[in-house]
């Protein structure tokens, strides 16, 4: 392309920032790991940056898969078109995913995918194009964006001051803050209740339930992190042994009252991945990596 490289943005060093190896890359301010053989394009500076600036990568990738003039004429599409911005300069998913679905058949037969890619935070909404080099990818086993908004299922776990989306093939199952280990055996989410049953792990799961209850002799109102990892991976192998992949995740926020203080509000969930659908998935909140001892109180 046309466009000079753009200058890499300085990553958040917050406690939740990866680390990346030498040939994947950083997004979403840091908190979100994209393999090689993906190129990004990061949206966070309007259709200005969009129309003069394109990461190195992926003009490489471009120019080795001779897609410079179909990319140019999707970036004038988007550029030109009146309503990809609201009025507060935000992306408007859906008018951005139809004109990209103007040019996928363009890049595909190229060999390239192209996704729309959203990821939520209480620090904001970062957004980011991704251009899959398929044949690379398959070689490493295969991927898929599981931030990709055209791929999101519906399921949501809403914080005080955020929304955590989920793809199709992962099903997720809060664990509520009081009253949690009742409504984790009795209610199941219908998501998880499909995938238990199409992989054929019912059984699994209700032994699973039934171990994470006991963790607190199931009568206590708070919520051991370290127990529920050790539990959950004590039980992990069954459900891999089928297919799906089990994480224990969390997430917590710092409620202010104003000059009266405040309090930490603690979010507790866990993610079944079929990993035939999400091969790549990484838990959103991977309460393991974190590392972090906390109690629902």
């Amino acid at each position: 392309p046309s466009h000079p490289p753009s200058m890499t943005d300085p990553v958040d060093s917050s406690s939740d920032v990866l680390i990346a190896g030498s040939s994947d890359t950083l997004v979403a301010g840091g908190r979100h790991i994209v393999p090689e053989g993906v190129a990004v394009e990061e949206l966070d500076g309007g259709k200005k940056k969009l129309s003069e600036h394109c990461p190195p990568e992926l003009q490489k990738l471009l120019a080795a898969k001779d897609l410079v003039p179909v990319y140019d004429a999707m970036v004038t599409a988007i550029c030109e078109a009146g309503k990809t911005r609201n009025l507060f300069g935000a992306w408007r998913d859906g008018e951005f995913v139809a004109i990209l679905d103007m040019f996928r058949d363009r890049f595909a037969e190229k060999g390239v995918r192209v996704a729309l890619c959203r990821r939520k935070s209480g620090s904001g909404t970062k957004r980011w194009l991704e251009f899959i080099d398929v044949e690379k990818v398959a070689e490493r086993g295969g991927y898929v964006p599981q931030f990709d908004v055209a791929n999101f299922s519906g399921q949501v776990i809403k914080t005080m001051y955020t929304k955590l989306e989920f793809p199709n093939g992962v099903a997720a199952e809060q664990i509520k803050e009081w009253g949690g280990r009742k409504k984790l055996k009795e209610a199941i989410p219908v998501e998880v209740v499909k995938m238990m049953t199409a992989h054929d792990l019912m059984p699994e799961y209700e032994a699973l339930v039934a171990a994470l209850i006991a963790v607190g002799n199931g009568t206590m109102t708070n919520w051991d992190i370290e127990k529920l990892v050790a539990t959950v991976n004590d039980h992990r192998p069954g459900f891999e042994a089928k297919g799906v992949a089990v994480f224990v995740c969390h997430k917590q926020e710092y409620v202010s009252h104003g000059q009266y203080g405040g309090h930490n509000e603690m979010y507790r969930w866990i993610e079944f991945v079929d990993r035939a659908l999400q091969p790549n998935y990484a838990p959103q909140r991977d309460a393991q990596v974190k590392g972090e001892k906390c109690c629902i109180m």
